[in-house]
């Protein structure tokens, strides 16, 4: 985004993710800076429309060099003087180029809640797409779905909507800050495991669109060991095991991965030890770990990385704003890049010549044969 042909006076069109305001609104730039955008108040057929603090807004600017898209946020607003201020994205973003066919689903999952999965996901994302990939985020997590939530987003609709037939999967995907995609699960993940022969066809259909059009996509499941996570971990091109160094945490890292191999051992597992204390902590945690699998489940399991604790992640909660964009250059963000850019080393399945036979055998037929089996 080249921020420089910014002008005060551009057309500004933009929507929000608010059930409330449906509409496409008007605006205009007022002043830009390096951290916030000034527009003026929203309208709509010439009324005013004052939108709150907090409104996650998708805002297109017609420059002279073209149109600028991106994602953000209301921070405060002037009723007075109709002007709203929004958050200019905090680190400029390589251009997404279009997918390239060779999508990737990577599940994310853990022994035990608690350990910061869905944040770790958000993160990710949003570095995935820093660098130059089309992302998309599918809440598949039963019990915790709330990545609308840590991502002040609102979600019209999910994808029991996809299941049902009401709405295409393109029609469910809500942008959100940073650049990514998200797809609210909710009570469809549990349908999954139901599925009447039209409903397969919708949502095979759909996991196929989703294989075109993005180059990763994220599977933020629920901890533990119930059949719907399993059933991603196998039919996924790989899959990352989020731990801590807390001993329990660590006990069922190790349980769910032993599980996971006692079907086969054809899979791309990765290890990332979330909330560090220091480097050395971390490392100790991944030798551990791996050391004993490989031990004792004849597998050797990625040693992806290590994350530091930090007091940013919970504030970044609080106040629903991902760390990665609220603080980019910290150490915890710095270290989320460093395992986005991994990620994106890592060869494919298909490019390193694994288990694939062919691309019927990609997550959409695997995800779709593990589920029919009754």
């Amino acid at each position: 985004m080249d921020r420089s042909s910014i002008k005060p006076g551009q057309l500004i069109s933009l929507t929000t993710n608010s059930a409330f305001y449906k509409n496409l609104y008007e605006s205009r730039v007022i002043a830009v800076d390096k951290d916030m955008l000034c527009i003026s108040m929203p309208s709509y057929k010439g009324l005013f429309v004052p939108l709150n603090v907090g409104f996650i807004l998708n805002i297109k600017i017609f420059t002279d060099s073209g149109t600028i898209e991106f994602t953000t946020e209301v921070l405060y607003r002037n009723v007075t003087e109709r002007k709203l201020y929004v958050r200019m994205p905090i680190h400029e973003s390589a251009p997404a180029a279009p997918a390239t066919g060779n999508c990737r689903f990577v599940t994310i999952t853990s022994g035990k809640g608690g350990v910061g999965k869905t944040t770790f996901t958000i993160n990710l994302a949003i570095w995935l797409a820093h660098l130059g990939r089309k992302v998309v985020i599918l809440d598949a997590d039963l019990g915790m779905a709330n990545i609308d939530v840590l991502l002040k987003t609102s979600t019209r609709y999910s994808i029991v909507d996809v299941i049902d037939g009401t709405k295409g999967i393109n029609e469910v995907i809500t942008q959100a800050p940073g650049g990514i995609s998200i797809i609210a699960g909710g009570s469809g993940i549990q349908k999954l495991a139901s599925l009447s022969e039209a409903e397969y066809n919708r949502i095979s259909a759909g996991f196929s669109y989703l294989e075109n059009h993005y180059d990763f996509v994220l599977l933020d499941t629920g901890a533990g060991l119930s059949r719907n996570v399993t059933n991603f971990i196998y039919a996924s091109d790989e899959t990352i095991i989020l731990t801590t160094p807390e001993p329990h945490a660590i006990t069922d890292a190790y349980s769910i991965i032993k599980v996971i191999l006692e079907q086969t051992h054809n899979l791309n597992l990765r290890l990332v030890v979330n909330k560090c204390e220091s480097p050395g902590e971390g490392a100790e945690v991944i030798k551990r770990i791996t050391g004993v699998v490989r031990n004792f489940l004849n597998y050797s399991i990625d040693p992806m990385g290590c994350i530091p604790d930090s007091k940013l992640v919970g504030r970044s909660i609080r106040e629903q704003v991902p760390f990665s964009l609220s603080n980019p250059s910290s150490e915890v963000s710095r270290s989320m890049k460093e395992l986005a850019e991994k990620l994106c080393r890592f060869p494919s399945q298909d490019e390193a010549g694994g288990f694939h036979e062919s691309r019927i055998s990609s997550f959409v037929g695997k995800f779709m044969k593990l589920f029919q089996a009754r």
